[in-house]
């Protein structure tokens, strides 16, 4: 799948460890992709993340429901379980491995690379692959217990204007800050307790939609 901005939109992280069991791992995913999502991201990471051939049943049954919305599959921090699933792309910190070999190994999929600072954007300014960047973490977030620290609209809205790539803002946001971080011309935000914890997940994205 061709990547294409737009797809950021509304973009849906997460993984097994962000709730109580699988079965409510799956019950909100498709939930969100009826609602619709435009990008969803697989990301088991942290403590109680699932492993091995767990992850990778878990993440073989997300992208039949994904395929079955057509909605891209991303997956996170694991470009060789991207590919076995037929995933449409990937997204990785800078922080795990080489950025270049990443992007190479990547090959097809489209690729996005988080940026949690103006060093971090420096460093990736001049390379080839990168199809899209998460900047961030916005706000204070729970749901990564390694997140670097917040940057805040400033710091967004700096690394959006100077951005040669499309962006979408991850971290902290919630209802109540997206209009906030939608005002930086971001081209989308990535969320995953704004979805998780919401009681009418259908009327969520269609507020998300609205703005």
């Amino acid at each position: 799948m061709t990547f294409d901005k737009s797809m950021l939109a509304r973009y849906f992280v997460l993984g097994t460890q962000n709730v109580a069991n699988e079965a409510e791992f799956f019950n909100i995913l498709e939930q969100a992709l009826v609602s619709g999502i435009t990008l969803f991201q697989y990301r088991e990471k942290g403590q109680h993340a699932l492993t091995g051939n767990d992850k990778l049943r878990v993440a073989q049954q997300v992208r039949q429901l994904t395929t079955k919305y057509r909605v891209p599959l991303v997956i996170d921090d694991d470009i060789a379980l991207a590919h076995v699933v037929n995933a449409d792309g990937v997204h990785f910190g800078q922080g795990d491995g080489n950025i270049s070999e990443n992007i190479k190994a990547s090959a097809p999929l489209f690729v996005g690379v988080s940026v949690s600072n103006q060093a971090e954007y420096d460093r990736i300014a001049g390379l080839r692959g990168i199809d899209n960047i998460g900047i961030g973490p916005v706000y204070e977030t729970t749901t990564k217990s390694d997140a670097s620290p917040t940057i805040g609209i400033a710091g967004l809205n700096k690394i959006v204007n100077q951005s040669q790539w499309p962006s979408v803002a991850i971290g902290g946001i919630t209802q109540k800050n997206l209009p906030d971080v939608l005002a930086t011309n971001v081209d989308g935000a990535a969320v995953v307790s704004m979805i998780t914890q919401s009681k009418n997940i259908s009327e969520t994205i269609n507020i998300w939609k609205q703005l």
